[in-house]
């Protein structure tokens, strides 16, 4: 680390301009590419959906399983007699579009574009006949191996024109997931620089200290967005990542930058050269820096691990996002802080530099008085710190995992308007596609096939008129029907595990058939079942690690334990809060992500990985100056009260500033981010505002000196190393007396030498 920061300081200008020409040449190719290319793919390994998809790949019948999108039709005039005139030419269109649409079903007629456009039947039921003819489906299927969005997004601007006076025309479905809503966060990422600034600047109160931190987050987020534009043309990358992308960088750029600047300023006002502070401040913060991103990078690549699809390209995009900002950290923000050299302090801390009155390491001021408070009543702080959480963590208790439809979408959304016509129209249940997929020598028979909808039709919870058998191939039949609840409803999801486990198993067994429950919700259920299955122990990996980790670095076994809790009660806390508004829907469509419903099945993942790298952040920068103190004095009273007296306020700006990030992303259109943006806030203001500011000082206040405990057998096989170097000479200027007090010449020895 100190070579780095030697080098980063010697060769400023040679690596402001590098990040300069790097964040060019990124752009540039990204541009060059044609931008981003976001895929959202999903691969469940041992799930009926898996078994699914390969029986129709090997029944060459792909295109019944590609990405589809409803189009709703709503007759302003009155009812339909006929297809709208223009509707006939527009959809034979598609096929030659370059679009790859395979499939076009309407009341009227279907298309099968992969047969040149051939023409047959029209399915009635897409024509609401019972309730006046007024409102009209259409269902576009795409090729299987094309889930794109930019071809989904074509097929929208291609029809959206036959929208008149005459004709409303909505969109529906999981392809136009998100269509015609705002797909950039710009005016959330602006509201997290403009939040981030303004704390900046009253914890700084410089220009210099407060836009370097700001500048340093910029490059790495501009330069790993167009890395990650760049990426989604080599791997599948869900269109969801630049929001997290954007919500990792800005939030953890802006806090390493501070922590280090924090460092930097604090070393300047104790003595230190400028050259000198900037390589100290990298060679120590900058090393929890680095501790702690790769924390959150190793965090997230491990989502790989769960084996879905859906993860992949999302983790490597979000890690690559992580790593730019712990690069930009530890190079370009010491190049500009040495540009810069003293203008990082306020012009009454210049001057008293300049005239050598210097101050000591003895913390004054609220978090020294806070400090001192929590250690006189830990054991009174420590239980209530420890109920709050508990009570917030316990909505988490009754999370349903699943994915929210789209009567969750804003109000005056497309989605959301097709969604609300068809549930008025044809019933909610309507929005839910499911099938029972029959295999075997016998799928095809029609007595078998009216057997099997006779056992559905008596199903409460299946609507019995929705029924319809389509005989694909003499192995391969599809029994179609709707549901009488929405697609969300644990009703719905409880359903198909009904089908499942009692109601099709009998109709197979002992035969050479075999029924599946497929469609969008029965694919839902899936993923929530295999990321539920494998949550635990994707929990206990993670937990393992930070365990490991801490325990190297602190040198104990108490401290990595508490880590450890703390990490999993900030986690509840979250996902406790996450269930009630946006499941219990107590504040759900104030914020515009409509009524209460399921929590998304990849959020818990997500969130608990994210959330396990910035709990590891601020635990790192906490204990690692209470470990400091132990090692020179071996006080623990002493050793947690300056250590949380010195960087209790930090932690808290720093969490301030990701809490206002993250809570910029609720302007986002999309349920899901402000589902995300939302846990993560709390999360940081819990971990901060009671887990690191109350609980854990608490808890090292009652355990005194347990907490430095490491049995000599296990010290013997831990590598060592230390987030903080392990003899870091502190140079003070000849004369550094204090203005503010002097430090006795045994402690000014053990500061130079770093040893007891």
């Amino acid at each position: 680390m100190k070579g780095i920061a030697e080098f980063a300081v010697r060769r400023r200008w040679f690596v402001v301009v590098g990040w300069v020409v790097f964040v060019i040449a990124v752009q540039a190719i990204a541009g060059a590419m044609g931008g981003a290319s976001y895929k959202d793919t999903f691969s469940l390994p041992h799930t009926e959906t898996a078994s699914v998809a390969n029986l129709l790949k090997d029944a060459g019948l792909n295109n019944q399983n590609g990405a589809a999108g409803t189009v709703v039709l709503k007759d302003r005039a009155g009812a339909f007699t006929a297809a709208p005139s223009q509707l006939q030419p527009a959809l034979v269109k598609l096929c030659g579009s370059g679009n790859h649409v395979a499939l076009i079903a309407t009341p009227w007629q279907s298309i099968d574009c992969s047969k040149s456009g051939a023409a047959g039947p029209g399915n009635p039921t897409l024509l609401n006949s019972s309730r006046g003819s007024t409102t009209a489906l259409v269902t576009v299927t795409w090729e299987n191996d094309h889930y794109d969005a930019a071809l989904f997004k074509n097929v929208y601007d291609d029809l959206k024109t036959l929208n008149s006076d005459q004709l409303q025309v909505e969109f529906t479905g999981d392809a136009f997931q998100g269509i015609g809503q705002s797909s950039g966060s710009g005016s959330s990422v602006l509201i997290g620089f403009l939040a981030a600034l303004i704390i900046l600047a009253i914890v700084f109160r410089t220009v210099a200290a407060t836009v370097l931190p700001l500048a340093s987050a910029v490059a790495a987020l501009v330069s790993g967005l167009g890395v990650i534009y760049i990426l989604t043309h080599a791997i599948n990358v869900s269109n969801i990542t630049p929001y997290l992308a954007e919500l990792m960088v800005i939030g953890v750029g802006v806090d390493y930058a501070l922590f280090i600047v924090t460092r930097h300023r604090r070393n300047l006002r104790r003595g230190m050269p400028v050259t000198e502070s900037i390589v100290s401040a990298i060679n120590t913060s900058g090393r929890a820096v680095l501790f702690a991103g790769s924390t959150v990078c190793i965090a997230i690549l491990g989502l790989i691990a769960l084996g879905v699809s859906f993860f992949n390209g999302m983790a490597v995009a979000t890690a690559l996002a992580v790593g730019f900002t712990m690069i930009a950290s530890l190079t370009l923000l010491p190049a500009l802080l040495s540009l810069f050299g003293l203008k990082v302090l306020p012009r009454r801390h210049r001057a008293a530099v300049r005239a050598g009155q210097f101050i000591d390491d003895q913390p004054v001021g609220l978090w020294a008085r806070w400090s001192q408070f929590v250690a006189r009543n830990r054991i009174p702080v420590a239980i209530v710190a420890g109920a709050v959480m508990i009570v917030i963590a316990l909505p988490f208790l009754s999370l349903q995992l699943g994915a929210s439809d789209q009567g969750s979408d804003p109000k005056d959304s497309t989605t959301r308007t097709g969604y609300d016509l068809i549930s008025a129209d044809f019933g909610v249940g309507y929005n839910s596609a499911l099938e029972a997929v029959v295999s075997g020598p016998g799928a095809s028979e029609p007595a078998y096939l009216e057997r099997v909808s006779k056992a559905l039709a008596a199903v409460p919870g299946v609507d019995p008129g929705s029924l319809g058998t389509s005989p694909l191939t003499k192995d391969v039949a599809f029994v179609t029907f709707k549901t009488t609840t929405s697609p969300q409803s644990e009703k719905t999801y409880t359903l198909v595990r009904h089908l499942r486990s009692t109601v099709l198993p009998p109709l197979y067994d002992g035969t050479a058939n075999r029924i599946y429950t497929y469609g969008g919700t029965a694919i839902n259920v899936d993923f929530a079942t295999v990321l539920g299955r494998k949550m635990p122990l994707f929990i206990t990996v993670v937990v393992g690690l930070s365990f490991i980790l801490l325990l190297i670095a602190f040198r104990s076994l108490v401290i990595p334990a508490t880590a450890a809790v703390m990490n999993l009660l900030a986690a509840g806390g979250s996902f406790g809060l996450a269930v009630a508004i946006f499941q219990y829907g107590w504040l759900s469509d104030s914020m515009g992500a409509g009524p209460g419903g399921p929590i998304d099945a990849w959020m818990p993942v997500m969130l608990f990985a994210i959330l396990f790298g910035l709990s590891m952040d601020y635990q790192v920068f906490l204990v690692s100056r209470m470990h400091e103190e132990w090692v020179h004095t071996r006080d623990n009273k002493r050793s947690v009260t300056i250590g949380q007296a010195e960087t209790g306020g930090i932690i808290t700006a720093a969490a301030l500033i990701m809490i206002a990030v993250f809570l910029g992303f609720l302007l986002s259109p999309g349920r899901p981010i402000k589902i995300f943006g939302t846990g993560l806030a709390s999360a940081v203001f819990l971990d901060a505002f009671i887990l690191r500011t109350m609980l854990v000082p608490a808890l090292m206040n009652i355990f005194g000196r347990a907490n430095w405990y490491l049995p000599k057998w296990l010290d013997r096989v831990t590598p060592h190393f230390s987030v903080e170097p392990a003899a870091e000479a502190v140079p003070v200027a000849a004369g550094a007396g204090s203005s503010d007090g002097g430090r006795p010449e045994d402690e000014q020895e053990l500061v130079r030498t770093g040893h007891p």
